[in-house]
């Protein structure tokens, strides 16, 4: 799979949200019972559920997000 830079993921996540696909926030998981920290993940509000990366990348993708060439 391609590498995506944080710039891309944030346009796709955005897109997203404004095709009212998802609602998608970049969030750190803690265990409760022992209160560490994991790393920080996607979590779409709108499923109530943590998504991954790849996960991000594919919705986007297949709902028509295109790279902007700047």
């Amino acid at each position: 799979m391609k590498e995506y830079t944080d710039k891309q993921i944030n346009s796709m996540i955005l897109h997203l949200k404004l095709k009212n696909i998802a609602e998608i926030q970049y969030l750190e998981q803690q265990d409760l019972r022992t209160l560490a920290k994991f790393d920080k993940s996607f979590y779409d509000f709108k499923t109530s559920s943590w998504i991954s990366r790849e996960m991000v990348i594919s919705s986007a993708i297949e709902t028509g997000w295109e790279e902007k060439n700047e």
